[in-house]
């Protein structure tokens, strides 16, 4: 082969060459990405968003060859981090490939939410009592627990940075003043009884203030004269560097325990006489009850049910006090919707009385008393009947004048020591010595059992007597509503 024909041939070789490489290079499919109607190569979303759309095209010799591609999307947008998208399409000798980088990421700040007041009150910056805060993200959920607390120049600061770097911080301005009044607490009781001549001791006080740490300057005014007869009252005043006063006092009540106790002539002269009723037991409560009341010598009048030990029943009776009808069942339907109903059900009270004491108890009080509405809906007028048809049959029936609302306004106080509170106060107000006084009482409360001995006291301070409901003591009666 002469050398010539050799260079042809190479020369013919080179141009079929890039021949062929001009065709692949003008023929190759190319693949273009759109993302949001944009051509991309990269896209960066918010963590927890949707990815959105994708659209790819692709063409071969002129010819839309799109629907070719294949798409890999892999993408967690629940996820921060980065991913890629793959696009993929062969065709003839050709495989092409389009790379799509997503960058997931979290540019939300978290949010910090202060409890309590903003701004807070406090006697220093450095003593404010942290009413609380919480921190969320819309990634990391609950970073309270990341939060960092500053105390800067007047205010708090709160600061949190989640972990894709996002940082938030808010302030709680902070009142330096001081308006809150000192707690003054009684030590012993609010209510003290003093026998006549006898030493009133002083059971002293406590002091706490959200800023002053001690008190040297409370005032005590104390008017206590043991030697009369006599409410009186002891004044606590503190006042705190702030100048915030506060005022409580403990009544103090002297009184003659040698004042008769002893029963009226009832039926004659009842003016000043009180009469302790206990309505629903008995109950666990009703032994207190009866032991302060032989302490004194005082009999009651127990209008009871179905409930509680018949060892207490045995009790009142043994030991003179009136034992009296109020109902078995307690059950408004049962006892108002008929007066056989109302009868059967007494009946059964008065049996279990006579089983435990042998005697035929005649004294009743209906439930709700007579003057109830709420028999309205079992049985209309049937008040009316009923309290003829007692009378008819033998007993006496005994309402209220007044009544401690133990099972009322006081049972609702949030402490027992603002039950004993309130029960004690309106014994106080209630009573009357220009007539008889029919207590309304319950012995199925604890706080009345613990507050009936300050009551006595109290009303034999004030000279009332006292005595149990007998056939013959005149009968206090409501005015019919039914």
């Amino acid at each position: 082969m002469s050398s010539n024909f050799k260079v042809k041939y190479l020369i013919i070789c080179l141009v079929l060459l890039v021949v062929i490489g001009v065709f692949v290079l003008i023929f190759k499919p190319t693949i273009e990405v759109y993302y949001n109607n944009e051509i991309t190569d990269n896209i960066e979303i918010e963590v927890g968003s949707s990815i959105g759309e994708f659209k790819s095209s692709s063409k071969y010799i002129g010819k839309d060859i799109s629907k070719e591609i294949k798409v890999n999307n892999e993408v967690d947008t629940s996820k921060v981090g980065e991913y890629t998208v793959n696009f993929n399409i062969k065709k003839f000798i050709y495989n092409v490939n389009k790379k799509v980088s997503v960058k997931v990421v979290d540019k939300t700040y978290p949010v910090i939410t202060l409890a309590g007041k903003n701004p807070g009150n406090a006697c220093g910056l450095d003593r404010y009592n942290e009413e609380g805060y919480t921190a969320i993200d819309n990634y990391d959920g609950d970073i309270t627990d990341k939060v960092k607390v500053t105390n800067d120049n007047g205010f708090i600061k709160y600061e949190v940075t989640d972990s894709s770097g996002n940082t938030t911080s808010v302030n709680r301005d902070i009142i330096t003043s001081d308006t809150e009044k000192p707690i003054i607490k009684l030590n012993g009781n609010e209510d003290v009884f003093v026998e006549l001549n006898n030493k009133y001791e002083e059971e002293g006080y406590t002091v706490t203030d959200n800023c002053d740490k001690s008190f040297d300057n409370v005032i005590v005014e104390n008017n206590v004269d043991t030697s009369k007869e006599g409410d009186y009252v002891v004044k606590y005043i503190v006042t705190d560097t702030s100048n915030n006063t506060n005022t409580v006092i403990r009544n103090v009540y002297v009184y003659n325990p040698e004042t008769n106790i002893e029963a009226t002539d009832v039926g004659t002269n009842n003016k000043g006489v009180i009469y302790l009723t206990f309505d629903d037991g008995p109950s666990i409560y009703t032994k207190k009850i009866l032991d302060v009341l032989k302490k004194y010598n005082i009999k009651a009048t127990f209008f009871v049910t179905k409930l509680g030990k018949d060892e207490y029943i045995k009790r009142e009776y043994k030991e003179g006090h009136t034992v009296a009808i109020h109902t078995y069942s307690h059950s408004y339907k049962t006892v108002y919707s008929s007066v056989k109903g109302f009868f059967n059900d007494i009946s059964k009270v008065e049996k279990r009385v006579y089983r435990i004491t042998k005697y035929k108890p005649t004294i009743l009080r209906f439930p709700g008393g007579s003057s109830n509405t709420i028999s309205r809906g079992y049985k209309k007028g049937i008040m009316k009947t009923l309290t003829k048809e007692v009378t008819k049959r033998g007993y006496h029936y005994f309402d209220w004048n007044f009544a401690i609302e133990d099972c009322g306004p006081c049972a609702y106080k949030k402490s027992n020591k603002a039950r004993e509170s309130c029960v004690f106060n309106y014994f106080k107000k209630g009573l009357s010595k220009k007539r008889s006084n029919v207590v309304l009482m319950h012995d199925i409360k604890p706080y009345t059992a613990s507050k009936l001995e300050d009551m006595i006291k109290y009303a034999i301070a004030k000279g009332y007597t006292f005595d149990k409901i007998t056939m013959s003591t005149p009968e206090v009666h409501h005015k019919v509503n039914n």
